[in-house]
């Protein structure tokens, strides 16, 4: 692998002590969450891609309600899902195009990865949709592009027709694209300082 290949794991930030995409699961489970956190990261990375500036509290409200839970979390899974946020914007601000996605494991089955990858770009495309943008707005044939590939890899699945080995380059591919997509997304709506989201 080259060094500039794309890690597809889920830790976010290994500096940050950010959940990974199981722990998430298992987080959320007990509150009855109806959708996976990896549609959630794309739901937030959707919002401040298109511009939308969060605060925490703004954030936590949403978060609860596109999860639809049965009880409104406290503790741990406030601060975690708090934290997915800050963590987020830290790499979405840096420079860097570090930006990584929440999903499994590269050890868990890779229907299961690419089920999460097209959950992810499901809500990245409802949360940038919900964000803000003018209706107005034209976007360059490049970025209309990406939306169009988003949409059409959620509904993505794993080929019988490939090898394993062609199926995970072909997944690896789509997170990379996904995300770099994405990060060009936030860019062009955050070019001056005065512009990026608020986070309390």
């Amino acid at each position: 692998m080259s060094d500039n290949s794309y890690d597809t794991t889920t830790d976010l930030n290994p500096s940050s002590s950010c959940l990974g995409f199981d722990d998430f699961c298992n987080l959320l489970m007990p509150y009855g969450a109806l959708n996976s956190p990896a549609e959630l990261h794309g739901l937030l990375c959707g919002k401040l891609c298109g511009g939308a500036k969060l605060t925490r509290d703004d954030w936590l409200q949403a978060a609860w309600e596109f999860l639809d839970l049965t009880d409104t979390p406290d503790g741990q899974a406030q601060d975690e899902v708090a934290m997915l946020l800050d963590v987020t914007m830290q790499q979405l601000t840096s420079g860097m195009y570090d930006m990584q996605l929440l999903l499994p494991e590269n050890d868990t089955d890779l229907d299961q990865r690419t089920q999460a990858l097209a959950e992810w770009c499901h809500g990245f495309l409802g949360g940038f949709g919900t964000a803000g943008i003018d209706p107005d707005k034209t976007f360059t044939s490049d970025a209309a592009d990406a939306l169009r590939d988003m949409a059409a890899i959620v509904q993505a699945a794993v080929s019988d027709e490939e090898d394993e080995e062609e199926q995970e380059k072909d997944y690896s591919d789509l997170i990379e694209y996904v995300r770099m997509a994405a990060m060009h997304f936030y860019a062009e709506h955050h070019i001056n300082e005065d512009d990026l989201p608020t986070v309390h």
